[in-house]
């Protein structure tokens, strides 16, 4: 028995002195989107650093705006890795993001109920204000298919109504994001 503790011992000795070393105080984040605050847009994003210049990260939007003149219902999940050119969570990055979003969005005659999925691009910094604390300024593009209906929500049920279904792509931005972040 003492002699398996030895062995088991020596090994992850072993193992611990081989494997790469990397010293970092921060491996994940959660971020907070101040414009997205400024439009009544909920958004947590978390992200993790699986190496030294390559991060994960997941965002969620949600607006439950809705009024009669006034619709900007939504539900978006974004999804994608970084790459950082100097080290995780500092500096200037690239990002890829596969996205999608259930949204009823619109004004009092005209509104569009539907969703849409696609991939975008972007382009980012982040400025480390303290050993826990960052701001992060991205921005980025992206191309969606969507599938919506257009329909006017003052005719009333018995009358006919004008609907039209439309499916398309569209070029759009998938990123525009001012963040502040929390290391852990």
């Amino acid at each position: 028995m003492k002699r398996k503790r030895i062995i088991l011992t020596a090994l992850l000795l072993a193992a611990l002195w081989i494997m790469p070393h990397k010293t970092s105080a921060q491996f994940f984040a959660v971020r907070a989107d101040a414009l997205a605050a400024c439009t009544g847009t909920l958004h947590l994003g978390a992200e993790a650093s699986v190496s030294d210049r390559w991060s994960v990260e997941a965002s969620g939007y949600w607006n439950p705006i809705r009024t009669s003149a006034l619709s900007l219902t939504f539900g978006a999940v974004q999804l994608g890795p970084r790459y950082w050119f100097y080290e995780s969570f500092v500096g200037h990055f690239v990002g890829v993001q596969l996205s999608y979003a259930n949204y009823l969005v619109g004004r009092r005659t005209r509104r569009y109920d539907g969703w849409a999925c696609g991939a975008g691009v972007s382009y980012g910094y982040a400025w480390m204000l303290s050993k826990r604390w960052n701001i992060t300024v991205e921005g980025g593009i992206g191309i969606y298919r969507t599938k919506d209906t257009q329909r006017d929500p003052t005719v009333s049920d018995r009358d006919v109504e004008y609907i039209r279904h439309a499916r398309r792509w569209v070029l759009a931005p998938s990123r525009l994001e001012v963040a502040v972040c929390y290391l852990f």
